[in-house]
């Protein structure tokens, strides 16, 4: 079944709660507060990062589950240039209500030129409803297996249930993953099988990209995975921790990297403590660099975590402070080799 995963964007909780609502029926809620429906056979999810904007955290997070935004704008804030900002360096999808005609030159510079801009959120529900999360989004048979596709599931929660064990909720970010299938816990370090798959309430056989997934596993327990842990296709060559890699994905504490700091950047960036974002993680980290990092420019560097974290080659992943003033996202960074 196709899906569509949006995430809501405003500085006021009270108004991103009440669009969120109208995307569908109030799910879980912590600092993440999911909502689901079914629009045309289409599986809809979307999250409102309630704890943001004192919590950056929580929206980084939360358009990681995502590929589309509804942006509240009626005001010009600093929240409002965060929003953009992280959008832009995340490459997602947007649309937003306002009526403020700055919209459009706040964005112009940015990937999201051209976003649709409505009056109202029903407006901008409508056109969202239209939409499609990822190419292949899946929940039925023939989509093959997640060795073949190199199946990539980011984990939000995970808990016991009993006469069931250990479930973990997230977003399948790429491939299929299908009951049975053993996947590599990342950075855990350890195989799991998939005994059963939930969209929706529904036991379904596999799920593809793009969809919303409960899965029961064996192989870890409940106080093991945490927000962030990562379950990808099993195999390939030992990572530098001696970990199993999976689906371009490997548990690292410090590599190597090339950071674009981005262009409305107040100042440059110099090497010090930051905040790294990596799909749903969000961890202090040390930035090591050669003097300073200006503004639109790209230089290499080196990042150091606290601890290890899931590393995604291919992944697009943020630099943060969260001291900073104003907008505290602030670079992009390009992941390279591995050192531990």
């Amino acid at each position: 079944m196709p899906s569509l995963n949006i995430v809501v964007l405003g500085e006021k909780p009270e108004a991103r709660a009440a669009a969120a609502a109208m995307l569908g029926k109030k799910g879980s809620a912590d600092d993440l507060a999911f909502h689901h429906t079914v629009v045309q056979g289409k599986i809809v999810s979307a999250v409102d990062p309630t704890a943001y904007p004192e919590k950056l955290a929580c929206m980084m997070q939360a358009l990681n589950l995502a590929d589309h935004a509804l942006v509240l704008a009626d005001e010009i804030t600093p929240s409002l240039g965060e929003s953009i900002v992280a959008l832009d360096l995340l490459g997602l999808k947007a649309v937003f209500v306002s009526e403020n005609e700055m919209i459009g030159k706040l964005i112009e510079n940015t990937g999201l030129k051209g976003s649709p801009v409505f009056a109202s959120v029903p407006e901008a529900r409508d056109y969202l409803m239209e939409q499609e999360s990822g190419a292949g989004a899946s929940g039925t048979e023939g989509g093959g297996s997640a060795e073949a596709d190199g199946a990539v599931v980011l984990i939000d929660h995970c808990f016991e249930v009993k006469g069931i064990g250990t479930v973990a909720l997230g977003i399948v970010k790429s491939g299929v993953v299908n009951v049975h299938d053993k996947l590599r816990s990342v950075p855990l370090g350890r195989e799991i099988e998939v005994r059963s798959i939930q969209m929706n309430d529904q036991d379904v056989k596999e799920a593809g990209t793009g969809g919303r997934v409960g899965i029961a596993l064996k192989g870890a327990k409940a106080e093991e995975i945490g927000r962030g842990e990562v379950f990808c296709s099993a195999g390939g060559a030992a990572g530098a921790g001696g970990v199993g890699v999976g689906a371009g994905v490997e548990p690292a504490k410090i590599f190597k990297c090339e950071v674009s700091a981005v262009k409305f950047a107040k100042a440059p960036l110099e090497s010090g403590a930051y905040h790294l974002s990596a799909g749903l993680q969000f961890e202090p980290c040390k930035l090591e660099c050669q003097g300073q990092i200006k503004p639109g420019e790209t230089a290499k560097a080196k990042i150091a975590c606290e601890k290890p974290i899931a590393l995604e080659k291919a992944g697009r992943l943020v630099l943060c402070n969260l001291n900073a003033k104003g907008v505290r996202v602030l670079a992009a960074v390009k992941p390279g080799e591995v050192v531990v």
